[in-house]
């Protein structure tokens, strides 16, 4: 009696798995994405752009028409974060898939004007080198002026360090560079400094709100030239004389220069669509940070970033539009940009290197509010903060004389906030103070040391480049210096 029960359950087991194995291609198939043949890659990164500025995230003023259009194509996450709140460090994350404490591009901006600033670490690639790793033939396209000596310029093909959208000629070589491609394999980044500071823009400005001449002026700022007597501090001289000093103002002048992005994003999709490339694209439109108007900084509402993790400064757009499918979603989990590497090599069934601390947004999260996001990297000289974020649920530490790779130093940590996000969305509430959310908070510490520690592990470089004098004078544009 008892081998025969054996024997059913065998035969039981043995028909299960006749029918796993059976529909196994048909499962398979249902995960497989259809991938188009060309690999053509569009990523845009635009500096300083808030997230809750955009018109498609429900701003009063209709910023973003182009983007609008481009989200009903995308998936918009909208709760995307960058790994660090100033340019260098936060742009190397999003081009390498990894934090600010493993590429190495983490120092402050004192060291740029010290006219010395850390290389990219030799283990990890760029996107452009992964991509060009494969043996795919693809051409590597770069409009940015980013500084080669950190490692920005490695592996592009052509390498023009200029702001294609300063100018309609030089949106024109972007245009000419898609013509010239569109049968190729290509990946072209762009990032503009249009959005930063100076706010040299002035379609939301209300005609009559200030004399023509004036007017005038604010709007060809950026066209006179990047000399020293024509900076982000001169332009703030201007406004503070002219009684224009205030943050009704200089929002509105920041609002419209993401209107004028927002027209140059607008040509370049209605030329790959004129060129029949508009469906096979992968397009990204992303930021490295954002902006801060005074929401916790008193008196703090020009070219103010780098400084702190609060939303303002950290909540930036994420939209990307899959080649043919996954069209008008709305994704509102926490997603980072170190994950946009790994997506965009998953999308084409690329293999992820190994360096890479991102995870790919195609992949299915069991517990997507269960996600860590984690923010390191400011620009304040002597101090660090680093940041993790699960769920609605923020913590950030404030280091004093952070050293080591990674810039730690956790034996001084001198200010410690934990906010809930859900309860109190502007962030004014510090649950730190709470000793009922104490062990809240040395949980997320203790795990935010793991992550940083072993990130820091493999940040092997440590070598340091001097950066040239056009580099200098760029960062003294835009009031870094």
């Amino acid at each position: 009696m008892r081998n025969k029960s054996v024997q059913k359950i065998k035969r039981s087991v043995l028909l299960l798995l006749i029918i796993i194995l059976s529909t196994l291609p048909l499962l398979m198939n249902c995960n497989k994405k259809k991938v188009n043949g060309k690999i053509q890659i569009i990523l845009i990164s635009v500096d300083t752009l808030r997230g809750d500025h955009l018109s498609s995230y429900g701003y009063f003023r209709d910023t973003s028409p182009h983007l609008s259009k481009l989200v009903k194509d995308s998936v918009y996450y909208t709760n995307a974060y960058p790994n660090g709140c100033w340019t260098m460090p936060s742009h190397m994350s999003l081009l390498t898939g990894t934090f600010p404490s493993r590429h190495g591009i983490d120092k402050d901006w004192t060291s740029i004007k010290n006219k010395k600033y850390p290389k990219l670490n030799e283990s990890i690639k760029n996107i452009a080198e992964v991509l060009k790793s494969y043996n795919i033939n693809i051409k590597t396209l770069k409009f940015a002026r980013l500084p080669n000596e950190l490692g920005f310029g490695r592996g592009y093909d052509k390498n023009y360090i200029i702001d294609s959208f300063h100018s309609n000629k030089l949106i024109n070589k972007v245009l000419k560079e898609l013509e010239n491609n569109k049968k190729e394999n290509f990946f072209l980044f762009i990032h503009t400094w249009m959005v930063h500071a100076p706010y040299a823009n002035t379609y939301f400005l209300e005609k009559g709100k200030i004399g023509k001449k004036k007017r005038r002026f604010i709007g060809n700022f950026r066209k006179l030239g990047n000399k020293i007597e024509k900076t982000s501090s001169y332009f703030r001289s201007f406004l503070k004389k002219n009684n224009l000093f205030n943050v009704d103002f200089c929002m509105t002048l920041y609002d419209s220069g993401i209107h004028y992005v927002d027209q140059c994003i607008g040509i370049i999709i209605n030329k790959s669509k004129q060129l029949g490339i508009y469906d096979d694209l992968m397009f990204i439109v992303v930021s490295d940070h954002g902006e801060h108007f005074e929401e916790h900084f008193p008196n703090k509402f020009y070219d103010y970033h780098g400084k702190d993790f609060y939303e303002e400064f950290i909540k930036v757009p994420l939209i990307i539009k899959y080649p043919h499918t996954f069209k008008g979603k709305m994704i509102d989990h926490h997603v980072s940009l170190i994950d946009v590497l790994p997506t965009i090599l998953n999308y084409y069934k690329l293999k992820i290197p190994s360096f890479v601390q991102g995870e790919s947004l195609l992949k299915p999260y069991l517990n997507k509010n269960r996600k860590y996001i984690v923010s390191e990297a400011i620009s304040l000289p002597n101090l660090e903060r680093k940041m993790i974020r699960v769920g609605h649920l923020k913590y950030i530490i404030t280091m004093k004389e952070p050293f080591k790779p990674g810039r730690i130093n956790w034996n001084s940590i001198i200010m410690r906030r934990l906010y809930d996000l859900k309860e109190d969305p502007l962030e004014q509430n510090n649950l730190y103070k709470d000793l009922k959310f104490r062990r809240i908070c040395i949980d997320f510490e203790k795990t935010l040391l793991k992550i940083i520690n072993n990130s820091a592990k493999t940040n092997r470089s440590g070598k340091e480049t001097k950066l040239d004098d056009e580099t200098l004078g760029q960062m003294e544009a835009l009031g870094y210096l």
